[in-house]
């Protein structure tokens, strides 16, 4: 089979994909936990001949649609499968580590505790995070394994928008405006990132409508982080409506 026809069987990646893929900056040898179809692996592996991969699910039927995909692009000499809990299936490999792990697709909780629990697998190596919800507690977590944000950008895949992190090792920490919009982007303020902060703020509005008609006290710490982050929201959307 030719580098061509290997090529025009490559799938199509998703706009969450590619841009998760285009955050692997130098990339040698990563890690796709839980990675599902192997898409993301497969696209990868096809981008630079001389990649290998580690591909991980925590299923073991999941991971075998990966195994089937990367045989039919006759990639599995450069893959590593695992059926494995999170970072556990770092163990599958001997004499090689990835300089690059990606966690996608997850709840927020489910990506804290993945890479809480182990951290210390990684031995630095970069974490490509795609969390659908909670991402102040992702942010935190970084922090708390001695990670840094160094990129964050605004993924589209249809109707939805995703906040996709690149984290590095390095001590840093964080305000809370920077845990609950992200520290990249209050300084880069894309565009793009208008939509989300707006459908975040209509979430908000209406849990904030609820909790002050309710008036039970186990409400009052979430009524003011909601009302705080209501006002660091407000302000952002403000100055992107001028730009």
């Amino acid at each position: 089979m030719t580098d061509m026809m290997t090529k025009r069987r490559a799938p199509l990646l998703d706009g969450r994909l590619s841009a998760a893929m285009a955050l692997a900056e130098n990339c040698r040898m990563f890690a796709d936990i839980g990675a599902d179809h192997g898409r993301l692996s497969a696209v990868m592996l096809l981008q630079d001949e001389n990649r290998r991969a580690l591909t991980a699910d925590i299923s073991a039927p999941a991971l075998q649609k990966s195994r089937d995909l990367l045989a039919r692009l006759g990639l599995n000499s450069r893959v590593t499968f695992a059926v494995a809990n999170g970072l556990d299936a770092l163990n599958a490999l001997r004499d090689e580590h990835p300089d690059t792990v990606f966690i996608l697709g997850m709840g927020g909780d489910t990506v804290s505790g993945i890479i809480r629990r182990g951290a210390d697998k990684l031995l630095g190596a970069a974490l490509i995070l795609g969390a659908q919800t909670d991402l102040p507690m992702v942010r935190q977590t970084l922090c708390d394994i001695g990670y840094r944000i160094c990129r964050e950008v605004i993924a589209s895949e249809g109707k939805h928008d995703y906040v996709l992190i690149r984290a590095e090792v390095g001590q840093t920490t964080y305000t809370e405006e920077e845990l609950l919009l992200g520290p990249v982007l209050l300084q880069e303020m894309p565009a793009n990132w208008l939509p989300l902060l707006e459908r975040r703020m209509t979430l908000l509005q209406k849990g904030l409508q609820a909790m002050r008609a309710s008036k039970l006290e186990k409400d009052a710490a979430r009524l003011a982080l909601f009302e705080r982050e209501s006002g660091y929201i407000q302000q952002v959307m403000d100055r992107l409506r001028k730009e």
